[in-house]
């Protein structure tokens, strides 16, 4: 004789081949939505980075408001070419070449580098207190 093989698998019914797409169709929209928030949070953090950086960069140039040691009198500032006044709120680069605060931010929103010079400001390579040490 004839040999038959008799499948022992149930039938499966509509009801459960429906069940396991919708299983599979939620689990994958799952896993795409962790993704997302996953990649969503590494790009926010990376943004928070960048701009605690720039901010640094800000910190590093900005102000001391003794202007004793930097000579205002018949200079300009190089960014906006206004003279400066007693009062002006100033900010003092490495490279002792000064200019008003709120001209140096725009500027440096640009380039970081002095406008004056082209030297860079708060290069990668040195330390923060290294670079708040020049400051004036």
């Amino acid at each position: 004789g004839i040999i038959r093989f008799e499948s022992t698998m149930p039938a499966v019914a509509f009801q459960d081949l429906v069940l396991n797409i919708y299983i599979v169709i939620f689990g994958t929209g799952t896993f795409v939505f962790v993704l997302s928030l996953i990649f969503c949070c590494c790009f926010i953090s990376k943004l928070r980075h960048q701009a605690q950086s720039e901010r640094l960069v800000y910190k590093l140039v900005v102000l001391k408001d003794d202007t004793k040691h930097f000579n205002i009198h018949g200079q300009t500032c190089a960014v906006c070419l206004e003279d400066f006044k007693i009062k002006d709120e100033l900010a003092v680069l490495p490279c002792q070449h000064g200019f008003h605060k709120r001209c140096l931010l725009k500027w440096l929103e640009v380039r970081c580098v002095c406008p004056m010079c082209n030297k860079p400001i708060g290069a990668p390579t040195k330390h923060i207190s290294n670079i708040l040490d020049e400051l004036v």
